[in-house]
């Protein structure tokens, strides 16, 4: 019985390294693709890059094509609406629809962030409202994937986090905050799931082993506001929960709007 070829597009990210850690180590075949973060052993890939795609694609054929890979940077894209389209709209389709010419299943990452927060947590069959850019373009990939992709599996997650060195990490922001001594700030008011990127790649390939498609949402277990997390983060490091500042998330001026009341609710698993 051969093993099974993976594709991993944002295989430098945290949910991305976690996935081709774990194929890898069930004896799958898995290859992952970076774009700005460059990484040992990963293939660069523009998603832009028709041609590129399609051409990894056909090289690989793979049975499953993942991506974790998006500009998740909120406020960035609330900014810059233009490049958010292009990356988590376009991007997702372009992807989406090689995959499925060469016959592999496509898992498609999406958040919490496509709610509004005004009564979480979230089930799989609640009704989208975004608030900001970031939440209406991955929204708008999802619906597009339901529509045209037959087999997608809508993966949404939230508050994502590692154990990792990587900016990208929240938990090493906070410890390295700490570490600095910069005043740490953070808001009583945002609630959600928090999720470990490591559990949720073993998650999701659990639910591509079971066959399931839709929408499927897997995060931790744990629901806690911004501020009960960073204290807790605190204390872990060694630090008392005092070094962190309640504050509300208006307080914060960010450009995008959050959702207070997230997270969601898990309630199918491979």
């Amino acid at each position: 019985m051969g093993t099974t070829k993976h594709l991993v597009v944002g295989g430098s990210g945290q949910v991305g390294s976690h996935l081709l850690a774990a194929l890898t180590a069930r004896g799958d075949s898995a290859l992952g693709t970076y774009h700005h973060h460059p990484r040992e052993g990963l293939t660069a890939l523009d998603m832009n890059d028709e041609a590129k795609v399609l051409a990894v694609l056909q090289e690989l054929a793979p049975q499953v094509v993942w991506m974790p890979a998006a500009l998740p940077d909120v406020d960035r894209c609330e900014r810059d609406p233009g490049l958010s389209h292009r990356l988590n709209v376009e991007a997702v389709r372009r992807l989406a629809r090689t995959a499925d010419d060469v016959g592999a299943k496509f898992v498609f990452y999406s958040t919490d962030y496509v709610f509004d927060g005004r009564r979480g947590p979230y089930r799989e069959s609640d009704m989208p409202h975004p608030l900001q850019v970031y939440g209406r373009h991955k929204w708008e990939s999802e619906e597009w994937l339901l529509g045209h992709i037959p087999g997608v599996l809508i993966v949404r997650t939230a508050w994502v986090y590692s154990q990792e060195d990587n900016p990208r990490n929240f938990v090493y922001r906070i410890r390295e905050q700490l570490r600095s001594g910069q005043p740490l700030k953070a808001a009583t008011d945002q609630v959600s799931t928090p999720t470990s990127a490591a559990e949720l790649a073993d998650r999701s390939i659990r639910a591509v082993d079971a066959g399931l498609d839709g929408i499927l949402h897997l995060v931790g277990g744990v629901r806690l506001s911004r501020y009960a997390w960073t204290a807790a983060l605190a204390e872990q490091y060694g630090y008392p929960a005092r070094v962190v500042q309640p504050i509300l998330t208006h307080e914060l001026g960010l450009a995008a709007q959050r959702p207070l009341d997230g997270g969601l609710v898990t309630e199918r698993e491979g």
